[in-house]
């Protein structure tokens, strides 16, 4: 297959550099207080018992404590003030809080997250998913992205879905004028390294065997999981709830104005300006793909 040239002789594959889709979504604000002091919504003991108990009667491995699917339950209704959260404001909260900007990728986090399908994501859901999201195994995390890339939902990810995953997430250079030539050098050099049983497509079984052999392509079609900054920030707030809902446990005010301000300052952290599309090098793009 020819390659296409760039002026510093480059193929145009290598001059590209993988960013989300440049959207502008809205930015929310946490508050600790409105959490300690139960203003708003506060999670009744019932509800977050239930989450609890269907939790327990999972067949897969869960990775948080009690407390933190408590923390968890609480963020829930400080984000939606309801049961449920819907599509626009859950893609908010992937933006805000995990630095995702891929409209493409959003919608398909969200459908993993959304297991019964009727368009809304509701606390057992929402705990559920971050188990993987934040938590899981790389088994668990493979399948989690698998089923996001597999856009028709189907167990092979086809030439079309690929072209279209990487097109949502590449940013064209200056001196690169024929993008879609550039994706399609993109997809060949894929299917090449990741299609392990050669029928012009990837499995679930190839997405898996590729990901175990070189964990980088685990994001080789976009961005699906937080950030490590992302994902510890996230995680230090679920720490530090997690230590005040021990049930019975009483703070007094002084400590409470302490950990409201820790709290803050980890929120104040969370909601940074994002700076738009998670960037490759060409070098880091070239070392991925080995070509």
């Amino acid at each position: 297959m020819s390659s296409s040239k760039s002026k510093t002789g480059r193929s145009s594959a290598q001059n590209i550099e993988t960013s989300g889709t440049r959207k502008v979504h809205s930015r929310h604000t946490w508050k600790l207080e409105s959490i300690s002091h139960g203003k708003g919504q506060p999670v009744s003991r019932k509800a977050i018992q239930h989450v609890q108990d269907e939790v327990a009667k999972r067949k897969d491995k869960f990775h948080f404590s009690k407390q933190e699917i408590e923390s968890l339950c609480t963020i829930f209704r400080h984000l939606t003030k309801s049961d449920r959260i819907d599509r626009p404001r859950f893609r908010d909260v992937l933006h805000n809080t995990f630095d995702m900007t891929d409209d493409i990728l959003m919608d398909r986090v969200f459908k993993a997250f959304d297991r019964d399908n009727d368009g809304q994501v509701s606390m057992l859901e929402w705990v559920v998913g971050l188990n993987t999201y934040l938590r899981g195994t790389l088994d668990e995390k493979i399948a989690f992205a698998f089923n996001c890339y597999s856009l028709k939902g189907e167990k092979h990810i086809t030439r079309e879905e690929i072209f279209q995953l990487l097109k949502s997430s590449v940013l064209k250079q200056a001196g690169d004028e024929d993008l879609d030539e550039s994706i399609k050098e993109l997809v060949e050099i894929t299917l090449k390294k990741m299609d392990k049983d050669h029928d012009n497509r990837l499995g679930d079984n190839d997405f898996s065997q590729s990901v175990k052999e070189d964990p980088l392509l685990l994001s080789c079609f976009g961005q699906v999981f937080a950030n490590a900054r992302r994902k510890a920030e996230f995680e230090r707030v679920v720490e530090h709830m997690s230590e005040e809902v021990v049930f019975g446990q009483q703070f007094t005010q002084e400590q409470l104005a302490a950990r409201k301000a820790e709290f803050e300052r980890v929120v104040e952290h969370m909601s940074e300006e994002v700076v738009f599309g998670q960037q490759f090098t060409q070098e880091q793009l070239a070392a991925v793909f080995n070509y």
